[in-house]
C-alpha cells in the first residue's frame, strides 16, 4: 500500500541503514510471522477435538453441526494454500487436518441422509482412496501409508461384518 520509496526508507530506518542480504530479509519476515504461523498450527490441532466433541457429546442440531465441519474444513484449506503458498515447513500440518475434518463431515452426512451402514463404508473407502490419490500426488509417503492400511482395515470391517451377519 507504501509507495515504494516509503518502504525503502523504513526498511533503512528499522536497519540502521544498513542493507539486508535476502536471506536475513527473509529471516525477519519469518520472525514477523511466527505468532501467525504458531497460531494457526494451535487452531488447526484445536479443530480436530472440538469437531469430534462438537459432533458425538453435542445436541446441537445436525444442519449446524455440519455447517460448522464445513467452516473448519475451509479453514484449514485456506491455511493449507497460505502455507504452501509462503513455502512454509509445516505445509503437511493443514493438509492432514482437511482431510480429517472431510472424512468426519462426509461420514457426518451420510449417517444424516441415510441409515445405510453399506452407504457409510462406501464413502469411507472413497475417503481413504482419496487420501491416497492426493498422497501421491503430492508424494507425501507417510499419508500414503497411512491411506493404504486404512483401506485394509476399512475393508477387512465390511468383509468381517458381513461374514458375521
Amino acid at each position: 500500500m507504501l509507495p515504494e520509496r516509503y518502504c525503502d526508507y523504513l526498511l533503512a530506518l528499522y536497519t540502521n541503514g544498513e542493507e539486508l542480504e535476502d536471506g536475513e530479509n527473509e529471516s525477519v519476515t519469518l520472525q514477523r510471522r511466527k505468532p501467525f504461523i504458531i497460531t494457526s498450527i494451535l487452531l488447526l490441532f484445536l479443530m480436530i477435538p472440538f469437531s469430534f466433541l462438537m459432533i458425538y457429546f453435542t445436541e446441537f442440531h445436525s444442519l449446524l453441526q455440519l455447517t460448522v465441519l464445513l467452516l473448519f474444513g475451509f479453514y484449514s484449506i485456506w491455511l493449507y494454500r497460505q502455507f504452501s503458498r509462503k513455502q512454509y515447513d509445516f505445509i503437511y500440518f493443514p493438509l492432514i487436518a482437511s482431510l480429517l475434518l472431510l472424512l468426519l463431515f462426509t461420514m457426518e452426512a451420510s449417517r444424516l441422509f441415510t441409515q445405510n451402514q453399506s452407504i457409510l463404508a462406501t464413502v469411507i473407502v472413497v475417503n481413504f482412496i482419496l487420501w491416497l490419490s492426493i498422497s501421491i500426488v503430492k508424494k507425501i509417503k507417510l499419508l500414503q501409508a497411512l491411506s493404504i492400511s486404512c483401506i485394509i482395515f476399512t475393508l477387512l470391517y465390511i468383509i468381517f461384518i458381513n461374514f458375521m451377519a
